[in-house]
C-alpha cells in the first residue's frame, strides 16, 4: 500500500506550511495593539484641547 504512504507523507508536508502557535508573539500584537489605541485616544484628546 504505497499510496497511503505517499499520502501520510504528504499530509506531513501540508502541516510543516501552518505555523505552530506563538504565544510570545500573540502577547506582543497585543501589547503593541493596546499601546496604539493609547496613542491614538492620546491625539484624539489633543485635537479637542488645543
Amino acid at each position: 500500500m504505497p499510496e497511503i504512504s505517499f499520502f501520510l507523507f504528504d499530509l506531513q508536508q501540508i502541516f510543516k506550511l501552518f505555523p505552530k502557535e506563538d504565544k510570545e508573539l500573540k502577547q506582543k500584537i497585543r501589547e503593541y495593539e493596546m499601546q496604539l489605541e493609547e496613542d491614538m485616544a492620546q491625539n484624539r484628546s489633543r485635537l479637542f484641547v488645543e
